[in-house]
């Protein structure tokens, strides 16, 4: 289907920067990527404010499941298994990445998936760096699996939308594209080209979970560091336990809370901005939408700012940090404990 579209000089000119540098090949695929993002946010907007469907309206937190996960590895070792010890590391290297989790970026169960298969990965070939092409291909196939396990397990508990534990991983209708999200947004990938410089972008990277290089040849390898080893080992209750009650433990969610706050001062920032705003009652998403554009100036698109508003307040639930109060369609976000008690640390800081 065509359309024609008369875009205002600064945004083509903005559209055709990204181009110049090599991150987009036309200005076609920039539009689509563009209406896909926007798309996206959309459903992420209904999430926050509409209960799942046949939801009872009151979220199941502590159910458990002896039920086997079923993961398709074929002749290959269990791509998820705790057991990495001597697991080889690779120090951050020198290609630039975000210091915040962009939008989309919604969850982080997702980034401890990619990191799992990629420490077993690397333990499996005793290597410093794997094929980034095979760390995809894995732990998208495997993230597909267990997330139409747990896609059902998530509409049997009655959860409520914004604390599915399915959510980010690639269970969409259109498979293809769902796998090809959770590629690139969550492993990640190297963007740009010789002339312009390479960059890295995606969750795990962002995090620096995993870093990537370029060998002899020009083919992306892919690195696990010792904060992803860390993060790898710790005892997850879906992947390790079969309890669906959260997606991650009280120990991953502290030492993610740590590591950001260390390590990842963009997102650190962000979320601080939330919870003290939060704090102060600035609590509902159009509030919160004016404070993350005042952090971001440079960022004049609304969608933009909406979508690092959505993400980083989805990313925050999941850590436990905050709790969702709806009257109607109307959403206000409430500090938990653990909220409070982040605050108090990154304040003495």
């Amino acid at each position: 289907m065509r359309y024609i579209l008369d875009l205002p000089p600064t945004l083509a000119e903005e559209m055709n920067k990204q181009i110049r540098i090599g991150k987009y090949a036309s200005p076609q695929e920039f539009i689509v990527a563009a209406i896909q993002n926007q798309l996206y946010i959309e459903s992420q907007e209904i999430s926050e404010a509409a209960p799942a469907a046949g939801s009872s309206g009151v979220a199941a937190t502590s159910v458990t499941s002896t039920t086997e996960l079923p993961v398709k590895t074929g002749a290959i070792p269990n791509l998820l298994s705790r057991d990495i010890d001597g697991v080889k590391t690779v120090t951050v290297g020198t290609l630039e990445r975000p210091t915040e989790l962009w939008g989309q970026y919604n969850r982080l169960f997702p980034v401890k998936l990619a990191v799992r298969v990629a420490a077993n990965l690397v333990k499996q070939y005793d290597a410093e760096y794997v094929a980034l092409s095979e760390l995809q291909e894995k732990a998208a196939e495997i993230a597909r699996d267990l997330g139409k396990t747990i896609e059902r397990k998530d509409k049997q508990l009655g959860r409520k939308r914004g604390t599915i534990i399915s959510a980010g991983l690639p269970v969409g209708r259109d498979e293809d594209k769902a796998i090809l999200r959770f590629k690139s947004q969550f492993v990640g990938y190297v963007a740009g080209n010789k002339d312009k410089g390479y960059w890295i972008e995606g969750a795990a990277p962002a995090l620096r979970f995993l870093d990537m290089v370029r060998d002899e040849k020009n083919s992306v390898r892919v690195g696990l560091t010792a904060s992803g080893a860390k993060f790898a080992s710790l005892q997850n209750p879906v992947i390790d336990q079969h309890d669906f009650s959260a997606s991650l433990s009280a120990e991953e969610i502290e030492f993610l809370l740590a590591h950001i706050a260390s390590e990842v001062p963009g997102e650190s920032r962000l979320m601080q901005l939330i919870l003290r705003n939060v704090k102060k009652g600035i609590a509902t998403p159009k509030e919160l939408n004016d404070k993350v554009r005042a952090l971001y100036p440079k960022q004049s698109s609304e969608n933009q700012v909406v979508s690092m508003r959505a993400g980083v307040i989805s990313r925050m639930c999941e850590l436990g940090l905050f709790d969702r109060e709806k009257d109607g369609v109307k959403v206000t976000y409430v500090l938990t404990e653990r909220g409070e008690k982040h605050l108090e640390q990154i304040a003495e800081a």
